[in-house]
């Protein structure tokens, strides 16, 4: 084998006949040069497009779930503040015609009176009141009680009572017309002063009295008192 100079002699000419000049080539390998420093950071690029929504990021709506229980009725909340006032309601028709008020026929319905005969009212005989116990003059004056009877003029619901005085025992009755509609009994060992009172519904005409029963024994002196008073609830429709 031809030495390793004498190959390279030998190619080193040719390539110089058929090239030209060149520059030599050292077959020997070169030792690695010191690595270079970093360079400088790059600029950002531009936004990309916005991607597609993954799984997680869907809205997917599941099937309905079953009623949950009911729950317990709890305590009431506190009163809320009173609201504004609200639009005024449409105007409503117009009523019917009254009836003429008539003055002469504004009926007061009343009385109270009180009893100063002396006699002893005899029994089941209608007992008389003869004075009026309030003097309210011609304007406000009560209905007339004739003979202690008191006749309906305006109809309806009335009230009436009275207060006697007796000795050991009396009894009285209040009449409707021929009808008793109260009797009461009352009785002490010596004076004692009696009541009774009654709601009555009386038509025009129809009367009211008060009678002595079985026992009348009625007090007349002049320190004693026996009254009787009535007046009107409420007319009739």
């Amino acid at each position: 084998m031809a030495p390793w100079w004498l190959s390279c002699s030998t190619a080193v000419f040719l390539l110089l006949i058929h090239v030209g000049p060149v520059v030599t080539e050292s077959c020997y390998a070169g030792i690695p040069g010191i690595p270079g420093t970093h360079g400088s950071n790059g600029q950002h690029g531009p936004k990309g497009e916005k991607g597609d929504p993954g799984e997680a990021g869907r809205s997917v709506r599941g099937q309905k779930g079953s009623p949950g229980p009911q729950g317990t009725q709890e305590r009431p909340g506190l009163k809320g503040d009173k609201g504004l006032p609200g639009p005024s309601g449409p105007t409503g028709n117009p009523g019917e015609k009254g009836t003429t008020f008539i003055p002469s026929k504004q009926q007061k319905s009343f009385f109270s009176y009180k009893r100063t005969i002396p006699q002893i009212p005899a029994v089941d005989t209608t007992i008389t009141f003869d004075s009026e116990i309030l003097d309210l003059g011609e304007q406000f004056k009560g209905e007339s009680l004739p003979n202690g009877t008191f006749t309906c003029v305006v109809g309806g619901i009335y009230f009436f009572s009275y207060h006697i005085s007796a000795k050991i025992r009396v009894c009285l009755k209040l009449m409707k017309g021929s009808n008793s509609e109260l009797t009461m009994c009352d009785s002490s060992e010596g004076f004692l002063v009696t009541s009774g009172s009654a709601v009555l519904e009386l038509r025009a005409g129809e009367t009211v009295s008060l009678q002595a029963y079985r026992y009348n024994n009625i007090v007349t002196s002049q320190s004693t008192s026996h009254t009787f008073t009535g007046f009107l609830i409420s007319p009739s429709a």
